[in-house]
């Protein structure tokens, strides 16, 4: 059943971004992306290639401390896996971790609660450069656009302040958590394991959580310089999706320069968005969220969906580029076991045996 609702949702959401397309309009959707030309959305694919290879630089810093010398590229192809899991799950900030400790966890022959423990630390220095980011935007959003976010669309801007606030107070919880060398998470897995089918599972389970999160407040609060190093890397990486637009529009055909505000609208109302979708990546939702903070911004509806269509290209090759590396080391342990569950098996490239005299 679950096989059939993943197989579902992509052409649904398909059908989502087409009918967004149709009520726009093909002609005027079409024409935009032709004026936007290649290069626009060349420079957007750079900008997402940097994304990636900041956040795995983040990894990598925080990977000296507990000794693990992983190859960047591999840190990469785990980036570009968790990233793919984000998108295609129901909130762009949480989902595809677990991919991402399974495909270096294998590829570096490493445990898994000792990757596990670099992600997680990567996940809470990514969430509060994200928060701090998120309310200087909509601090700034606020206002300069104070007339439209609290008169017509009033419902609107109290969201934003109120999830600001939110998320802002969460980030100070979590950073006092990260000093006090607090564990929330096996907290949370000790009282999961309260419930009688889930108990023999979470107990172990328990167990390598603790040795996990002792592990990020290890790194955190004695590796002050890589930890403020890895946090620099990650707040860089949330201002190049903060740029993405003005990039687009900046090399689009109109050259359109977006100023500070319109940025932060963008940027905050997108990213409060995306925090809960329904179908990958929030199509349809984010799609008709953004194009009514382009109308509110008053910019040209027909480039506003060339845009959108260049999110979505590079959202699709994203998710290509992590299905297939998943794939890939998918069939490398299939073959693995298949060579070790042969008696006398010998390796692919080793030469053949001599018969004894």
């Amino acid at each position: 059943m679950r096989r059939l609702l993943h197989l579902a949702v992509l052409p649904v959401t398909v059908l989502i971004l087409a009918g967004i397309v149709w009520a726009v309009g093909f002609e005027k959707t079409k024409a935009a992306v032709e004026n936007a030309g290649a290069g626009a959305f060349v420079a957007v694919g750079v900008v997402s290639a940097l994304f990636i290879i900041f956040q795995a630089v983040a990894w990598a810093l925080l990977n000296r401390p507990i000794k693990h010398h992983v190859p960047f590229r591999t840190l990469v192809g785990g980036t570009i896996v968790g990233q793919a899991g984000n998108i295609m799950t129901p909130s762009t900030y949480l989902g595809g971790e677990a991919f991402r400790v399974a495909y270096v966890g294998r590829l570096a022959k490493l445990p898994y609660h000792e990757v596990a423990g670099a992600v997680v630390l990567s996940k809470y220095l990514e969430f509060v450069s994200f928060i701090l980011l998120l309310s200087f935007s909509t601090l700034v959003a606020a206002v300069q656009y104070r007339e439209e976010l609290f008169g017509r669309h009033l419902w609107g801007g109290v969201g934003m302040l109120a999830v600001a606030a939110l998320s802002l107070g969460f980030g100070v919880v979590l950073w006092v958590s990260l000093v006090r060398r607090r564990r929330p998470l096996t907290r949370l897995v000790g009282w999961l394991a309260r419930l009688r089918p889930l108990t023999r599972k979470l107990v172990r389970l328990r167990g390598q959580t603790a040795k996990m999160e002792d592990q990020v407040s290890r790194v955190f609060c004695e590796e002050g310089a890589i930890s403020l190093a890895s946090f620099g890397m990650l707040l860089a990486s949330h201002a190049l999706i903060f740029t993405k637009p003005m990039v687009f529009f900046l090399l689009a055909g109109g050259h359109l320069r977006l100023n500070l505000g319109q940025l932060c609208l963008i940027f905050a109302a997108g990213q409060l968005i995306l925090a809960v979708q329904i179908f990958p990546s929030g199509a349809g939702m984010f799609d008709g969220g953004l194009l009514g903070t382009f109308a509110i911004l008053g910019l040209d509806e027909g480039m506003c969906m060339a845009y959108l269509l260049c999110l979505r290209l590079w959202d699709a090759v994203v998710i290509g580029a992590g299905v297939f590396l998943g794939a890939r080391i998918g069939t490398r342990i299939l073959s693995t076991e298949a060579v070790s569950a042969v008696p006398n098996a010998q390796e692919p490239n080793s030469p053949p045996e001599l018969p004894s005299p």
